[in-house]
């Protein structure tokens, strides 16, 4: 950045934060707590244990659903484990009167879930939950260098806002929000100039119109100027792309794991691997449960995501089971502080032919997830032992290889497994913009 735009910077920075100040600091009480927990594990435990048992007497006091088990919810494990369709069946039973959600100011904030990839369905959240998910977004920036007001590159989809802008700039943010939706060869130009022209510090989106930005920008010999560190979201951040961003384009990646209903869960490394996440331990307790009922799951064993959110009292969610598939990974003194072998949806995993689960994300050769001669892949699970492997590629001797592929698969699978490969020009996208690299057609009985 130039002097000008620095001084800019810090101006809407001192703005912001005597703002929050002179409304009573909620938000930098927040970012201080985040920042002490993640700083302090063991002290910041005692804090988190308090939070915890503070949602949960609210609950129970105030829940019509929990006030139905009759008190018999004296620890946290008498708590049940639920999931988006319990909370859609009995909706009304979660809901807090907004007259008793402690320091509520006007209306609820409704966050929706997209629906692309699962139920739609609506969460509302109370004033403390919106302030704690601001304050979790900037320290998540602020841990690889990324202050609030420095530019910013948003990739999203414009198309329903605006018509004919490549950009649109939020002059107060100085964030630009670059329309990604239906890519072409002159849309992922206009990013890259955009990118250029703002000198952005940092490029935030969807994992894969990233991709495919950063995929065009290395095979026709486009720099990106200011060296941008990209935040990753939505799906996983594979080998492939990671390679892509640090060794052919010289930037710095991150990839954050989060949902809409209860915000970010954590990060990774910068430039580490896309499975592995660090927890942000401030705004809930994440569980790691076996994937056929409701017990922990042993270390190095792939488990349910269950998650309690500290700070939604609008609508308390409480073992909360998000359909993400993860194993635990570093543990400190009882307390976990990461995850590893993060999978994605529990859909997103197949059936060998034996029976048995396989996590296809974690366990593909890098023969296939980071060949640079393979542009794009996804897997799909047809039936019992019928399997589908779609490359797309322009490599001439990747496209003669359909037997070596089959086989390979076949080691992961099962020998008996039917293996097709297909090359598709294009693997589509979901109208949310991600893509789906493993789908699970099959239904075990």
């Amino acid at each position: 950045m130039n002097r000008d735009m620095e001084l800019t910077t810090i101006l809407k920075q001192k703005k912001f934060w005597i703002n929050d100040f002179l409304h009573g600091g909620c938000l930098w009480n927040d970012f201080k707590e985040i920042r002490f927990i993640y700083e302090n594990p063991e002290k910041g435990e005692l804090i988190r244990e308090r939070r915890l048992h503070e949602i949960l007497d609210f609950a129970k006091q105030n829940i019509p659903f929990y006030q139905k088990w009759n008190g018999k919810l004296e620890s946290f494990n008498d708590f049940p484990v639920v999931n988006k369709q319990i909370y859609l069946q009995h909706y009304a039973d979660f809901l807090t009167p907004k007259e008793r959600i402690p320091g509520q100011k006007g209306e609820l904030h409704i966050q929706r879930t997209s629906g692309s990839t699962g139920t739609p369905f609506e969460v509302p959240q109370d004033t403390r939950c919106r302030t704690r998910r601001v304050a979790t977004i900037k320290f998540g920036n602020e841990l690889i260098g990324f202050r609030s007001f420095e530019p910013m590159v948003h990739l999203r989809s414009l198309k329903q806002y605006y018509t004919g802008n490549p950009s649109v700039i939020n002059k107060n943010l100085n964030i630009t929000y670059a329309d990604n939706s239906n890519l072409n060869d002159k849309k992922i130009k206009d990013i890259i100039n955009v990118i250029n022209s703002t000198k952005a510090k940092v490029v935030r989106g969807y994992t894969t119109p990233i991709d495919i930005i950063c995929s065009y920008a290395i095979s026709h010999g486009l720099t990106l100027s200011s060296h941008p560190t990209f935040i990753t979201g939505g799906e996983g951040l594979m080998d492939s792309l990671r390679l892509k961003i640090i060794n052919g384009l010289h930037c710095n990646v991150v990839s954050q794991y989060a949902n809409e209903e209860n915000g970010v869960f954590g990060q990774t490394e910068l430039n580490g691997k896309g499975t592995s996440i660090i927890l942000n331990r401030a705004n809930c307790i994440i569980e790691i449960l076996k994937l056929d009922s409701d017990e922990p799951a042993s270390p190095g064993e792939l488990g349910r995501i269950v998650v309690t959110d500290f700070f939604n009292y609008a609508f308390p969610m409480i073992r909360y089971d998000i359909g993400d598939v993860a194993s635990i990974g570093k543990v400190q003194n009882g307390i976990l502080m990461s995850i590893d072998n993060l999978v994605g949806r529990k859909g997103d995993m197949v059936y060998g032919t034996k029976g048995q689960w396989i996590d296809v994300v974690n366990s593909m050769s890098t023969e296939i997830h980071n060949n640079l001669k393979i542009q794009q892949w996804q897997f799909i699970q047809e039936g019992e032992k019928e399997y589908t492997l779609r490359l797309v590629s322009t490599d001439a001797e990747t496209r003669q290889n359909a037997k070596h592929f089959e086989n390979m698969m076949k080691e992961l699978l099962g020998e008996d497994a039917v293996v097709h490969v297909e090359y598709p020009e294009e693997i589509p996208v979901l109208s949310s913009g991600k893509r789906k690299v493993v789908i699970c057609k099959y239904k075990k009985r």
